[in-house]
């Protein structure tokens, strides 16, 4: 890079993650290499208005005079390929994966049947859409296909936000209207008791795609899982990087994340979610833009494997460059 590049840094949203999406914003600013860079801040309000620097203005304004945007949006709008399709039809390259990639990874019941057509490993998944009839099929698969305890969650939200774990058919029933509220389609899964393993990948301008070191999450506080305050809150989980596991199953780990990202095509970076059991290794999502925010995994794992966060943004914007 021989001249100081424009970096639209774009961020906030509509979505449930507005939060969490100006806190990986803010950390990529903050970090930001200004030998190199000249930031701009393209925030998104919760009602869908644009502003640059604080000023107002129309998202084709906002992108303008940006070389590359930084896409540090989280959920929908910005994770779904929507504003990758506007990014695109202003001809601006963009950090992360494209619109085809990401609305996939987005819908995490189509994901998954690319995923299992692929050889992964993935849940017994049920999907629920608002307003239709669905008692019959709900029944069926609580009784013969997965049996309780199941996960209840909308199909497309990130955070765990929406997610919830019932035991019996009275806190399904209320699982199922809470995650309605969130989301139109809802899934309904088995529950894989195990260990619960996430791993970053990064592609580089080569064209390879490299895995970071497997993380293990060990939820505290008697959360069941690594839902949105596990997540978030200081002292609700221990995060272990690189995970204690064994040189095989690290690996394997490791394959499959950097399989995940081949096959939805994705692009620049993205952190896959898995469930240990025994041997096996379920994947339950991928995340193509994970969150950047100080306590956030991906770049915990980049610095464990010795890349310093302003060299994880270099990465990305280097990978933006060539889309």
């Amino acid at each position: 890079m021989s001249k100081i590049l424009k970096i639209g840094i774009l961020m906030g949203g509509s979505s449930a993650e507005h939060e969490v999406s100006l806190a990986t914003g803010q950390n990529v600013l903050d970090n930001l290499d200004l030998k190199k860079y000249r930031p701009l801040t393209i925030k998104i309000s919760k009602t869908g208005k644009w502003f640059v620097n604080n000023r107002i203005a129309n998202w084709s304004k906002a992108v303008k005079n940006c070389d590359v945007v930084f896409n540090a949006l989280h959920g929908s709008f910005g994770e779904d390929g929507k504003v990758q399709a506007i990014l695109e039809s202003a001809g601006k390259r963009y950090a992360g994966s494209g619109i085809a990639a990401s609305a996939l990874a987005m819908d995490k019941f189509q994901s998954r049947e690319i995923f299992k057509l692929a050889g992964l490993n993935v849940p017994k998944t049920l999907k629920l859409k608002k307003g239709e009839n669905f008692s019959a099929q709900l029944n069926f698969f609580v009784n013969k296909i997965a049996k309780f305890p199941v996960v209840v969650k909308p199909c497309s939200n990130g955070s765990s936000i929406g997610v919830q774990i019932a035991d019996n058919s009275k806190k399904l029933a209320k699982a199922v209207v809470g995650a309605f509220l969130i989301d139109k389609e809802i899934l309904v899964e088995e529950f894989i008791k195990g260990r619960e393993l996430t791993c970053g990948v990064l592609s580089s301008v080569s064209g390879s795609v490299d895995a970071l070191p497997v993380t293990e999450i060990v939820p505290l506080k008697k959360h069941q899982f690594f839902n949105y305050d596990a997540k978030y809150k200081a002292g609700h989980s221990n995060e272990i990087t690189p995970a204690q596991l064994g040189e095989t199953v690290f690996k394997q780990a490791q394959d499959t994340a950097v399989r995940a990202h081949q096959i939805l095509n994705c692009r620049g970076y993205s952190r896959t979610d898995m469930i240990l059991t025994g041997a096996a290794i379920y994947v339950l999502e991928i995340n193509t833009l994970p969150g950047l925010t100080p306590n956030s995994l991906l770049p915990k794992a980049a610095q464990s494997a010795g890349l310093s966060f302003p060299q994880l943004i270099d990465k990305i914007i280097e990978t933006a460059l060539l889309s």
